[in-house]
Parts: C-alpha cells; sequence; structure tokens
C-alpha cells in the first residue's frame, strides 16, 4: 500500500522509449481509478551485451534476488530494488523479463502487467495487454483497438489552451498532420512524399490552417518539402516546446500517415476524425489495424477529400483498466 493511504503501489517499468514508456503511463492513470496509486517510473535498461538477447534468451535463466536479470541492467537493477510494489506495469520486450522476475521472485504478491508482445511466456504474466491486430490469444490477453494513450478530449482541450496565442494566425478549421518515416511494417518511397507534399497543398487551398509535426523516422528532407507546400504552415521538427497534443486540441480533422499504430490510435483517442495516408505500402498486421480503425468510424482512407465527421474517442487504455481491475481484484 502507499504509505499513509488505501491506494496500491503502481510501478512503471520500461527502457524509457517513448513508444514503450506513453502506453504504460497511459495504462497506469487509467488504473488510478480503480484503487491503485500514482504510479512511480523506474527505468530498465539493459546493458549493451545482454540488450541483444531474445526475451526469451533472459526468461530461460532462473531469477535471483540481486541477480538475474537486475545484474544486466545499467544500474545492476539499484532502481528495482525492494520492497516492490502491489503492480508492475511494463511495455516492450527489453523489461518484460525484469517485470516477470518480480512477479516470480514475489511469489505472486507483485502482480505483472505487459503491454504488447512480450516475446517470452504469456504465462509469466498476470495479463498482457496487446493491439487485437496482433491477432495474440491466451487467456490472460487483454485486446485493445490500436494503441493505449494518455491523449483524452480533455487533454487535448487543456494542451490546445497553452497553444492557441503561438497558433492565432493559421486559418480556421485546422488539420494536424502527423507524420511518421519508414519502418519495418511500411515502406516510405518517394510517391509517399509526393502524395503527402500534394495533401498539404490541397489542404491549404481548400483554406485550412496546417500544424504537423515530424519523428525522428521522418525522412530527411521531408521537413524542407513540407514548408515549400504549406509556406504558411506551423511544422514542429523536435525544436523546442512540443505541440503535441495540443494541436489536436485545435485540429477539427487530423492526416496521419499509416506507417505509426500509435499517431492513428492518439488522433482517435482525443476524438479528431483521422485521414490515413499511405496505406497501399504497409504490412498486413498494421493493415488490419487501419481496417479497424475505419470500422470503429474514427479514420477513413485519404482520397483528397478534407472531410469531418463525429469521433467518438477510443479510452482503450480506461478500457483495459477497467478490464484488468475486475481480473486483479
Amino acid at each position: 500500500m502507499t504509505r499513509g493511504s488505501n491506494l496500491r503501489d503502481v510501478w512503471v517499468v520500461t527502457d524509457g522509449r517513448p513508444g514503450n514508456e506513453g502506453p504504460a503511463l497511459a495504462l497506469a492513470r487509467a488504473m488510478e481509478a480503480h484503487g491503485w496509486a500514482p504510479a512511480e517510473i523506474r527505468r530498465a535498461t539493459p546493458r549493451r551485451g545482454p540488450a541483444r538477447l531474445p526475451a526469451m534468451a533472459w526468461a530461460a535463466i532462473p531469477p535471483r534476488v540481486g541477480g538475474w536479470p537486475f545484474s544486466a541492467l545499467e544500474d545492476a537493477g539499484a532502481a528495482l530494488s525492494r520492497p516492490w510494489p502491489e503492480l508492475v506495469i511494463s511495455a516492450g520486450r527489453r523489461s518484460a523479463p525484469v517485470a516477470a522476475a518480480m512477479r516470480r521472485l514475489s511469489g505472486g504478491a507483485t502482480r505483472a502487467v505487459q503491454i504488447l508482445n512480450p516475446g517470452m511466456r504469456l504465462s509469466d504474466f498476470d495479463a498482457v495487454v496487446v493491439p487485437s491486430h496482433d491477432r495474440l490469444k491466451a487467456p490472460n490477453v487483454v485486446e485493445t483497438l490500436g494503441s493505449l494513450s494518455r491523449v483524452t478530449p480533455a487533454l487535448a482541450a487543456a494542451e490546445a489552451s497553452l497553444w492557441s496565442a503561438a497558433l492565432a494566425r493559421l486559418p480556421q478549421p485546422r488539420l494536424a498532420v502527423l507524420v511518421g518515416g519508414p519502418s519495418r511494417s511500411a515502406r516510405w518511397s518517394p510517391t509517399m512524399t509526393l502524395h503527402l507534399v500534394e495533401a498539404l497543398e490541397q489542404a491549404t487551398a481548400a483554406g485550412w490552417g496546417i500544424m504537423a509535426t515530424l519523428s525522428r523516422r521522418s525522412p530527411e528532407g521531408l521537413n524542407l518539402a513540407l514548408r515549400r507546400a504549406a509556406p504558411r504552415a506551423f511544422i514542429w521538427d523536435g525544436a523546442g516546446a512540443n505541440p503535441y497534443p495540443g494541436i489536436l486540441g485545435l485540429a477539427s480533422a487530423a492526416l496521419v500517415t499509416a506507417d505509426s499504430v500509435n499517431m492513428a490510435s492518439e488522433a482517435a483517442s482525443a476524438g479528431v476524425p483521422v485521414h490515413v495516408l499511405g496505406l497501399a505500402d504497409v504490412s498486413a498486421k498494421l493493415a488490419r489495424f487501419h481496417e479497424q480503425l475505419a470500422l470503429a468510424g474514427a479514420s477513413r482512407e485519404w482520397d483528397g477529400r478534407l472531410l469531418t465527421w463525429p469521433v467518438r474517442p477510443l479510452a482503450q487504455a480506461e478500457a483495459a483498466a477497467a478490464v484488468l481491475a475486475e481480473r486483479l481484484g
């Protein structure tokens, strides 16, 4: 228990990568409505050599307090010293073996919830939360539509108020353009860049204000190409304060490249209608996600027309937390 309260302790344990830590924190915050304390963030960053090992190899070695797998971390497990919490939420394959070890060594007193496929036995966790398009099946699997997101309409509106003055020069309505880049699940050809540039030119010609963010995966030179296509646009390239999710709160619609489950999920979680660009160049798994998002009424494939329609926010972190609250007791 958290000292001086009836709330139960929670740790979020990840390697610090935003794609892992963001969903874990989103779930932890949603668990607060069910009697769990605000989470403490604890980092589990493997040393270079062990980091190359798959999670299954980590799990093959019996865990020991003060030993493996904690000894394989950069801080030798100092951030994960006992006493352990009643719940640990991990995300990604680099932190999964550590969360499973805490569960096993505590005799089950520490419950372990893993987000995303751990790459090891699912039975080593009390629950595994995965997007349904992963098609991972087991009695302890909790499926979601897309990624867990901390973004809600309320958060987007609050962040929008911080950016409204800085972006007041942009015309209404406004389009949030969320740009990813090539990945193992999505190709990015010169044609994709051309289609994105054309989309911004069409939106600008139709009188929309453009608010765009690029990612670390975005191709070199794309920033300049987008600025030429939409000279009056606000384009965030990683410098200065992060406007995300403030621009979602200011947007009437979003244009999202198809390579990212997280970006499309976050826009839909804010209740913003999503236009998806580049569906022809994604893997079968990514295509399943976009099909599910479209069936939920949150997205449509970009066809050159900017439309708006009512979207019911996804709220997948809240839905998963409700299921877990019942299962964990």
